[in-house]
């Protein structure tokens, strides 16, 4: 039936991808990568011009389940197990990914005025999922006899390019204002209503199901729907091609930040992806299952039997039931935003310490991280970095980050959960960034304290 298999393929898109929630390179100021954070540092980079190189963040945050738990070894093969996830599931269980692939970018800093842009991709989502969904996947709903369950997964599935053009004034001699403003050109997206729901009743008589629906399914680039027995998926999230870079499925985001440089301490606050939205017209399908529908499973199997009655005409008995609604209207989706504020400071020239609280205002979960971090100084050439961070579903995880600076080359790697680095499929959570950048030009003048990146 149509309603199991597009929330079997919700259920599990979310899974394709990482997600990135970086805890460290806010922090990092005079690095490329903290920019896309805040654009007030810009005014912070090292070099008077500095060439951002392809990077990569991502992290994956699934509740209650790891990849070891769902997979098990057979005859040396990988082998799903489906039957023995509900007993791992809570009433309602999240999955959340955000991937971030870093093109090209480039800043210019002055006196007073800095000004930087860049290119890059941009993959995320989130879910919320009923354990009853995955029990009627993968038990069937025999267990379920005179009762009536929710199966509606709800949530998002999105990727979009992202070009970024951004300025960072000195308001005084310390304390820097920075926007950006960004256009955002749409590649695919899925996404159903939150407020919707599929409400499964099995009868005592005749195993009779009935589908309360009030549900809408919309997508862009991804579902080719023809029809319960011709359902084509194309999602590929992670695609990058031109074409894609001035589609009419865009729109546009903004970002704003504050950064205070007082000799040792340090001081900041942003607030990104403001107003942002992608309105969807091309490639647009849009899926409503609305209404009541019934069907008597042993009415069906009695007409099986007889030689009138061929299986697939009781196929098309089913699909008269249970099709959804077919349109092709466009449709906006909204992004969320998220806000940071966060200081640090250098106790001595070689060691500073800081902290950083986010609130991640997401459209299914909205979720507040914060950290505490320190780094030294090993070399000139070579900082190493600790995070202690807490978060929804993870109230304490240990981070680390190691920067080198090979002459205009630096380099840049990441991670929130360290642990997670040897013990990734024993781990509901994963995340690690990679960066590179090359600066060049006069260092920023020091003040007394400054930040030895």
């Amino acid at each position: 039936m149509n309603f199991l298999r597009l929330s079997s393929f919700l259920l599990l898109l979310l899974t394709t991808t990482l997600s990135a929630q970086d805890l460290t390179t806010p922090m990092l100021t005079q690095i490329w990568q903290s920019t896309f954070s805040n654009p007030a540092l810009y005014g912070q980079q090292a070099g008077r011009i500095t060439i951002g190189l392809p990077g990569v963040s991502n992290d994956l945050a699934a509740e209650n389940i790891t990849y070891n738990e769902l997979l098990y070894t057979e005859n040396g093969q990988r082998i799903l197990d489906l039957s023995s996830l509900p007993d791992l599931l809570s009433e309602r269980n999240g999955l959340r990914n955000d991937f971030s692939l870093e093109t090209i970018g480039a800043s210019l800093r002055g006196d007073r005025l800095s000004v930087g842009v860049y290119h890059r991709l941009r993959a995320f989502g989130e879910a919320d999922y009923p354990k009853t969904l995955v029990q009627v996947i993968a038990q069937g709903n025999a267990q379920f006899i005179g009762q009536t369950v929710e199966i509606a997964p709800l949530g998002y599935a999105t990727s979009y390019h992202e070009i970024g053009f951004g300025a960072s004034v000195g308001i005084t001699e310390n304390i820097f204002f920075g926007a950006r403003i960004k256009y955002l050109s749409g590649i695919a997206d899925l996404r159903t209503t939150l407020d919707g729901s599929l409400q499964l009743t099995t009868g005592e008589e005749n195993f009779t199901l009935t589908l309360d629906q009030d549900l809408t399914i919309n997508t862009a680039g991804t579902i080719d729907y023809n029809g319960l027995d011709d359902i084509n998926v194309n999602y590929d999230l992670n695609r990058i091609e031109t074409d894609d870079l001035f589609s009419n499925n865009n729109g546009l985001a903004f970002d704003l930040g504050l950064f205070a440089d007082f000799g040792p301490l340090r001081v900041q606050a942003a607030a990104n992806d403001l107003g942002a939205k992608i309105n969807w017209e091309n490639d647009v399908n849009n899926l409503r299952l609305e209404g009541i529908d019934e069907f008597s499973g042993l009415d069906i199997l009695e007409q099986l039997l007889q030689d009138s009655v061929s299986f697939a005409g009781a196929i098309d008995s089913l699909r008269a039931q249970f099709e959804p609604v077919e349109t092709n209207e466009a449709y906006r989706s909204d992004l969320p935003s998220t806000y940071l504020i966060g200081g640090e400071y250098d106790i001595t020239d070689r060691l500073t310490a800081g902290a950083l609280l986010v609130h991640y205002n997401r459209t299914v979960n909205s979720e507040t991280a914060f950290a505490i971090n320190a780094r030294y100084q090993v070399i000139e050439q070579l900082t190493v970095g600790l995070n202690v961070n807490s978060r929804r579903g993870a109230s304490a995880n240990l981070g680390m980050h190691l920067m080198a600076n090979l002459g205009p080359v630096h380099l840049l790697a990441s991670t929130d959960n360290l642990l997670t680095v040897f013990r990734q499929k024993d781990s509901s959570r994963a995340a690690v960034r990679l960066g590179a950048a090359l600066s060049f030009g006069g260092p920023k003048a020091e003040k007394k304290g400054d930040d030895k990146q």
